[in-house]
């Protein structure tokens, strides 16, 4: 029988932009158009009901050993409470009981405090050894309440008052981040510290699973970092570490020139910066837990395909299994390198090859080679993926700098201590003088910032929100504060008041609003990054074109937008009938922007050029008709919007790569539809259309926390599979026997393009036989022009003569 020969031809993920192009740039001149006279922030409260909720603005560097004493106009004491049920500090926002911090809360006439016991959690060495109570060393505290001190009698709040703080640190924290390169390896990352000639790399793992081989979860933050205790790993100049293992290969297993077996390794627990300077250390950084990331990071080779000498090239495996940093298996495709193949005379020639998207290589051994063996193999090479992730820009620092206010009255607020503060979170030199008022000279620090609190969101309820152009009709919020960044992004202003909202004066929500505003509006246009300033309560935010500019492209949007909608939705269409006419729309007349991914790419993914700007926003596939995955989910976000479909637009990876889609809402469930990878871009069509949640993760689709608010993520499950729409026409196998029975099925109707997916992994010397079978028996004829290729678990069978 003929054999059927793989060629795996270039049936790739299309992943690259999955947010918006929010590269790091010169600031450009964004002088915001004439916008209409809108609501005061105090009515957008009121419509949503949140006029009367108490906050706390947070209290930034305060003393390692600060008391915070509530005052009570109720008598808790009556109430026969234990301290715990009405106050605690944590290390987690959601100040939850895993995460409370050791403390000592006591209830006292009229009123309730908490103050350090011990050396606190996070702490450095240096901490350990003065021996004083404090708090310790983590980049963030929160203060939980539980009762309202401003009720007459003891009154147990709805929600608990949650109060940021910070313990002052002898230097500015390092922020922290992490980059998962090209080849999925990991590097942490941080931006330079005035005044630090050093930085500390910290290691924190469970000493109950040292010897674990797996990278499993610890808790971190949300379990007060207890069961172990940060150990040093490293001292470093530079401000990026990948070189986990300690032996200067940056992670790498290397053998010689041809053979890297293991990547990522040593990577385990969760890592922390300090910053040293003049015999001083900062509090430690924000900590960035590998766990998460495991599933994303390749740390292996698990076959041997040197040891077995194959008879010709025929026989070369397309795919070999790869162990991931959780301990996860998969099997990867293999690229074989033939530019320096040197045809052995003593048949074994030696092909070195490398796993798509790794770092790992290896070679297998040939006999009965020849030049145009090496030709083909060529020809038919995968493309390499690649990120072409160009993410948001996000200045802020996590932690404040230690020279900012613990109480932040802008009105009391000097021209020099706010240049101050501008300098310290540009990089400049801040003034020698501390801007932290001493406690001492304080009858209260809590009672001060209660106060300024007030006045702060009086002031701020007055300021009136710009009404866009575009008015409310594309405007998406669930709150208050969404509706004031989404009016302002899309409006483009440049610089957006937070004195009205003291819950969002920090890096955890802040950040979590504005990328879920940013994400689930398709008319902000053109956002390179933002940052806030604790010192002024002011969001910047920064575009890379003028609003007059962002105003005509929303304007052409809208336009087009509804001339679709109107060409596809038809009277009497059901939902499922118009979310199908908007992907086929999206398959049928946009096609995915090579050319911005190639360009992102030659600049290291960290801008793109201005002429592909609109690739990454709603006008590029919308107007333009070209555009990477951000583009994509935020057309059909805008498209189902206007049909009346309930859809938002999702971030996260696939194949450990950043990418964006959308969910869509089907009765009680959300389903995954990936608009991007249709037939059109990758071959496939269809590829995760109302799919659930567990077929999206096995095609290595997962979701991040990025595209909405952390509280809520839990609302948008998808379980069920009734909708998929390879479940539904009976396109799912679940063996290679009844791969090969379909595919010959499809292939008596005479179809020249069968594509079938796999409910789980499949073999592909297994996969190749079967598909040569089913074409035997239909038409031994059929081998001489098939191809096979995969995606994930989808698999085409093509019979055209011509490869695609």
């Amino acid at each position: 029988m003929k054999r059927l020969f793989f060629i795996m031809f270039a049936l790739t993920l299309l992943l690259a932009g999955c947010q918006s192009n929010n590269q790091e740039s010169s600031p450009t001149d964004n002088k915001s158009t004439e916008s209409k006279q809108g609501s005061s922030i105090l009515s957008l409260k009121e419509k949503y009901g949140t006029a009367s909720e108490k906050a706390i603005m947070p209290m930034y560097n305060v003393a390692q050993d600060e008391e915070f004493t509530f005052k009570f106009k109720g008598d808790l004491r009556k109430l026969n409470l234990s301290s715990d049920d009405v106050i605690s500090v944590h290390t987690d926002i959601k100040a939850l009981k895993a995460s409370k911090v050791y403390a000592l809360p006591e209830i006292n006439d009229g009123s309730v405090s908490i103050k350090p016991l011990s050396w606190g959690v996070l702490s450095s060495e240096a901490m350990e050894t003065k021996g004083s109570s404090g708090w310790g060393g983590a980049p963030i505290y929160y203060i939980r309440l539980n009762y309202d001190p401003d009720a007459e009698n003891p009154t147990l709040l709805d929600q608990p008052l949650i109060i940021p703080f910070t313990v002052k640190s002898e230097l500015p924290v390092p922020k922290l981040r992490y980059v998962i390169d090209k080849d999925r390896r990991l590097t942490l990352t941080w931006d330079k510290v005035e005044g630090a000639t050093q930085y500390k790399i910290y290691k924190r793992i469970d000493r109950n699973r040292i010897f674990d081989p797996n990278n499993l979860a610890l808790q971190g933050a949300e379990n007060a970092y207890s069961e172990s205790t940060p150990l040093v790993i490293a001292t470093t100049t530079e401000t990026t570490f990948n070189d986990f293992m300690k032996d200067g290969r940056g992670g790498l297993g290397i053998y010689n020139d041809i053979v890297t077996t293991h990547q990522n390794s040593g990577i385990q627990g969760e890592y922390y910066v300090t910053a040293l300077g003049e015999g001083k250390e900062s509090n430690f950084s924000n900590g960035i837990a590998t766990a998460p990331l495991a599933s994303q990071l390749p740390s292996a080779l698990k076959e041997e395909l040197y040891r077995d000498k194959l008879k010709s090239v025929n026989d070369l495996p397309q795919k070999i299994t790869v162990e991931y940093n959780d301990g996860s298996l998969a099997r990867e495709t293999l690229v074989y390198d033939t530019a320096n193949v040197e045809i052995s005379p003593f048949n074994e020639t030696v092909i070195p090859f490398h796993v798509k998207g790794t770092a790992l290589k290896n070679y297998v051994r040939v006999e009965n080679v020849t030049q145009e063996d090496l030709d083909k193999l060529t020809q038919q090479r995968v493309a390499d993926s690649s990120n072409g992730f160009v993410e948001p820009k996000n200045n802020t620092p996590y932690v404040p700098a230690p020279d900012v206010p613990t109480i932040i009255n802008n009105n009391e607020t000097t021209s020099k201590e706010a240049t101050d503060q501008t300098a310290s979170e540009s990089g400049g030199d801040p003034s020698e003088e501390t801007s932290t008022p001493d406690t001492e000279s304080q009858q209260n620090l809590v009672d001060e910032q209660k106060s300024n609190t007030e006045q702060n969101v009086e002031q701020g309820n007055q300021e009136i929100v710009p009404e866009p152009a575009t008015g409310n009709d594309f405007m998406n919020a669930d709150s208050a504060l969404e509706e004031v960044l989404a009016k302002n992004m899309i409006a483009a202003q440049d610089s957006i008041s937070l004195k009205a909202f003291p819950e969002a004066q920090n890096f955890t929500t802040l950040s979590d609003v504005v990328l879920k505003v940013m994400y689930q509006n398709p008319l902000i246009l053109g956002v390179e990054g933002f940052e806030y300033n604790y010192g002024t309560l002011t969001l910047s935010i920064h575009y890379n074109e003028t609003a007059a500019d962002i105003q005509k492209k929303q304007n052409e949007i809208i336009a087009k937008g509804k001339d679709v909608v109107a060409s596809i939705i038809k009277q009497g269409m059901s939902d499922d009938e118009k979310r199908k006419a908007i992907y086929d729309y999206l398959n049928d007349n946009a096609k995915y922007d090579d050319a911005a991914l190639e360009n992102a790419e030659q600049n290291n993914f960290k801008h793109v050029d201005a002429q592909f700007n609109d690739s990454f926003t709603t006008y590029g596939i919308l107007v333009k008709g070209v555009g990477v995955c951000a583009s994509y989910a935020s057309v059909y976000k805008l498209l189902s919007d206007l049909s009346g479909l309930e859809s938002i637009v999702v971030t996260g990876t696939s194949s450990g790569v950043p990418h964006a889609w959308n969910k869509v809402k089907i009765g009680n469930e959300w389903l995954n539809v990936d608009a991007t990878n249709n037939l059109t871009n990758s071959g496939i069509p269809y590829f995760l259309y109302n799919a659930n949640d567990e077929t999206a993760a096995s095609q290595k689709t997962v979701a991040d926390k990025d595209y909405w608010l952390d509280s809520e993520l839990g609302l948008f499950k998808g379980e069920s599979d009734a909708n998929d729409y390879y479940v539904q026409n009976d396109l799912e196998v679940d063996s290679i026997s009844e791969y090969k029975s379909k595919a010959e099925t499809h292939l008596k109707k005479g179809e020249t393009s069968v594509i079938l997916r796999f409910a789980s992994p499949v073999d592909s010397d297994e996969l190749m036989t079967a598909a040569g079978e089913a074409l035997t028996a239909v038409n031994e004829a059929l081998l001489d022009n098939a191809q096979l290729a995969t995606l994930g678990s989808y698999v085409l069978l093509e019979t055209k003569s011509e490869q695609k």
